[in-house]
């Protein structure tokens, strides 16, 4: 549909271009012929005085101004008249769709921009995949004292949903300062001291928003991981028909689900609550270097226990929220800037909404997981037994999930 509207906007602006091209071609050639007319009805006759004042040189009388060179003029007026009077109404009537059209143009060329920076200026492509689909970045891990520790590779998330879960201004900001203790860099020239000016970043946002999943692709694509994950598909199945039958056989009321859920790896992590809430999740352990690093300091920490996010082991439902249904409508919505949240809490607009879409205004079920999905990450939350955070501990080279969220 909003290809179709495209086109109509479009095709409604070369309209009223052309209309407004033929009236001025009209009105020039008009003009032109009067003056050629009037040139050679001037000219003097053969054998007159050469110089013949113009005074002197005899003019229509009275009777064929008032008929015949009257009528010739007041006709050409009516007509001029008519072209005005029909014409510029009928252009300024489409001067709306002309005015969309010029916003369409302008942010064909804002997408175009922002795709050979993504592609080719800044080559997000290395790390976040063509179309942004997610892929991984290459990362060094150091100490405290900044002492080389390991090379590792690093889940780069997707970014072709990401924009289902932040607006535009927090992936801005994010592009603006990057995420420390991960590999994405700040690219703000004005706030970080990077490559891009605002208008670079503004086109790769615009990019990203014009790559963007739908919200009923982006829940299937979790769905289809989620199946996968969980046995009941084989990877890389293309039949619809076998795909919704393993679909239909998921259990979202099992623990086990839950668990899958909160550690979801497609796209490149994109979904997974892990990015935040586990510190190390985004390294992929067979890419270590030396395979013998220890890097018992960066990762492997128990599900929920704390990293760019709060702690969610212990009991998080009656410490934080009143029951498992007002966890998973906050996990559904994220958190804003100062306002409350379950028993205690205050927000901080960090945590985003995985079911609500924030560019969007009410759009229910417009975000990129399903209501089952999110109230089967909020019961394994709920029943995560107590681990010692690692939210507040020490930091040294990196935070293996301080990049959440989707653009590490």
């Amino acid at each position: 549909m909003h290809s179709l509207h495209a086109g109509v906007t479009v095709l409604a602006a070369s309209t009223v271009t052309v209309v407004g091209a033929v009236i001025a071609a009209i009105i020039v050639i008009g003009f032109v012929v009067y003056v050629i007319v009037n040139i050679n009805s001037g000219r003097p006759e053969a054998g007159s005085e050469i110089e013949l004042a113009p005074n002197r040189k005899p003019y229509f009388d009275d009777e064929e101004l008032e008929t015949r060179k009257l009528n010739r003029t007041l006709r050409w007026a009516l007509i001029s008249l008519v072209i005005v009077g029909v014409g510029l109404p009928l252009y300024w009537l489409n001067e709306p769709s002309r005015l969309s059209g010029a916003v369409e143009g302008f942010q064909r060329k804002f997408v175009s921009r922002g795709e050979r920076t993504y592609t080719e200026g800044s080559q997000c492509v290395n790390c976040h995949g063509p179309d942004g689909t997610g892929g991984q970045a290459p990362f060094t891990i150091t100490d405290a004292d900044n002492k080389f520790v390991a090379q590792v590779n690093w889940r780069a998330p997707a970014l072709n949903t990401v924009l289902l879960r932040y607006s535009e201004d927090e992936v801005t900001f994010v592009i603006n300062y990057g995420r420390p203790f991960s590999p994405m860099p700040g690219w703000g020239a004005a706030v970080n001291k990077g490559p891009l000016n605002e208008q670079q970043i503004s086109d790769v946002v615009a990019y990203l928003e014009s790559i963007q999943l739908s919200p009923d692709e982006a829940q299937r694509q979790a769905q289809i991981a989620l199946a996968e994950k969980l046995g009941l598909l084989e990877a890389g199945e293309s039949d619809d028909d076998v795909i919704d039958a393993a679909l239909a056989q998921i259990d979202y009321k099992d623990t086990e689900t839950g668990r899958a859920l909160f550690n979801l790896e497609v796209a490149g992590g994109a979904y997974a609550c892990a990015r935040c809430h586990t510190r190390g999740w985004s390294i992929i352990p067979d890419s270590v270097e030396p395979a013998n690093a220890d890097l018992s300091a960066y990762a492997g920490f128990p599900d929920g226990s704390g990293a760019l996010g709060p702690n969610l082991t212990g009991g998080l439902v009656d410490r934080q929220f009143a029951s498992v249904e007002e966890l998973a409508l906050f996990v559904s919505t994220g958190s804003v800037e100062g306002e409350p949240y379950g028993n205690n809490g205050i927000g901080s607009g960090k945590m985003p909404g995985f079911g609500d879409n924030p560019n969007t205004e009410n759009v229910e079920n417009d975000g990129m997981m399903t209501q089952e999905m999110l109230e089967a990450i909020a019961r394994y939350e709920a029943s995560l037994p107590p681990a010692k955070t690692t939210t507040n501990a020490p930091r040294p080279g990196l935070s293996g999930s301080s990049s959440s969220g989707g653009e590490g």
